[in-house]
């Protein structure tokens, strides 16, 4: 009977936590309760912090690609150009 009982505090108390949803706005309710909490703006300027470097990796391998796939274009506009040769 006790773990039932903790199951049903525990419900309770997940019941009582304030979180972000789809809430109307009350003249009683503090601004604060209206926001996302504080954890989630750290968790996601941590997360975007941490994967900065990677993209910045990324983001010269792709520009050094582009440039290389841009020289191969213009030697084959370079190619194409051309007056064609003479058949003999």
């Amino acid at each position: 009977m006790k773990t039932l009982k903790l199951a049903q505090e525990a419900k309770d108390v997940k019941k009582s936590v304030k979180t972000p949803g789809r809430r109307r706005v009350k003249a009683d309710d503090d601004l604060i309760d209206l926001f996302p909490l504080p954890r989630y703006f750290q968790v996601h300027f941590q997360h975007v912090h941490e994967n900065t470097h990677d993209l910045q990796g990324e983001l010269l391998e792709l520009k050094d690609y582009v440039a290389k796939v841009d020289a191969k274009l213009e030697r084959l506009m370079a190619l194409l150009s051309r007056p064609p040769e003479p058949v003999l």
